[in-house]
């Protein structure tokens, strides 16, 4: 990976959650932050999973003072490196335990890939995964339900499309998510609504 791609995507994903940071922190509660990864540490999960992370990801992981809150639509909140690591570990588990990955009729039935990598969570126990998988889908954001399984459209084509997304939506506001929704997505465009004890919410829009 050319150290130019590395240094463009640092800088775009460092402005958009620069931009959604300060709105959060004049309009939100504190929050605790996220422990960001350094560079050794991702170069050892590289060789762990034998693929190269996506530039905007390894920004992400690299990312200091990420709010670790329910501030992603719709809503979901960023978790640690390790914490991502240990939840793919269980649902690739849960997954082989499920047996083969056809039915009796030779059908795909949907699987968690040893290619999808957790990033955040809901509290209802749903992720956000990014795919590392070659192809047109590379680095794109899903939803990973965890009782219906299976991947959609995807949620946003990048870590760095998602934050863009979710900085747009902040500062204007207007509806995040338009894209997924656009694209035939299940999901309902968001808009971000302040409660009165001060947590963001992400109401679908009418």
């Amino acid at each position: 990976m050319a150290s130019a791609d590395l240094d463009v995507a640092d800088h775009e994903v460092r402005d958009s959650w620069s931009r959604i940071d300060a709105w959060l922190t004049s309009r939100c509660r504190p929050a605790p932050a996220r422990p960001a990864a350094d560079d050794a540490r991702l170069a050892a999960v590289e060789a762990e999973l034998r693929v190269a992370l996506p530039a905007e990801l390894r920004a992400w992981w690299r990312l200091t003072g990420i709010r670790a809150d329910f501030w992603i639509p719709e809503v979901f909140a960023p978790m640690s490196l390790d914490d991502a690591l240990e939840t793919r570990e269980i649902w690739l588990l849960v997954a082989d335990e499920e047996g083969p990955a056809v039915d009796g009729n030779g059908v795909p039935e949907p699987r968690f890939l040893p290619e999808l990598l957790p990033i955040a969570m809901s509290a209802g126990g749903d992720g956000l995964v990014v795919d590392l998988r070659a192809g047109e889908s590379h680095g794109a954001v899903f939803l990973w339900d965890h009782e219906q399984w299976g991947l959609g459209v995807p949620m946003w084509a990048s870590i760095g499309a998602m934050l863009q997304d979710v900085a747009v939506a902040l500062e204007t506001g207007a509806p995040a998510l338009r894209g997924q929704a656009a694209l035939g997505g299940a999901e309902a465009p968001r808009l971000a609504v302040i409660d009165a004890s001060g947590y963001l919410n992400w109401q679908a829009a009418h």
